[in-house]
């Protein structure tokens, strides 16, 4: 998810630990994009700035799930399926494309983080659950 998801999701769960978790997690991506844009600019590139239709489309999926079920679960969901994807994202990136050694150094740190990322929310799954 890119960090305006996560700012919206953050906006609109009542979890004080999924609250913070998104906020920083919208922090973190937004360093990777600058890291990201940073690497494609070095090589003469120009980054895009969109954002993506399919982002867009996932962002209005967590925000009509949320509103029919309960919300903190539906996103707290959303996110860690959006996490699973990254790293598959990232996954594919590396192994697919040849890279510059720092390139490919800053996409392992990021997938890397993200995989960490993805384990915290996976234990505020688990405290959630049990709070039920």
């Amino acid at each position: 998810m890119r960090p305006k998801g996560y700012t919206e999701a953050g906006n609109d769960v009542s979890d004080g630990m999924l609250r913070k978790w998104m906020f920083e997690n919208a922090e973190q991506r937004d360093t990777y994009i600058t890291e990201l844009h940073n690497q494609i600019r070095a090589l003469a590139g120009t980054p895009d700035h969109g954002t993506s239709f399919l982002g867009d489309m996932h962002r209005a999926w967590i925000d009509f799930k949320s509103s029919i079920t309960d919300g903190d679960t539906a996103v707290l969901e959303e996110c860690i399926r959006g996490e699973e994807r990254a790293v598959e994202d990232y996954n594919k990136v590396l192994d697919e494309l040849n890279m510059t050694t720092a390139i490919r150094e800053v996409l392992l740190r990021q997938r890397r983080n993200i995989e960490d990322s993805l384990k915290s929310l996976r234990a505020i799954e688990e405290t959630l659950a049990v709070a039920q």
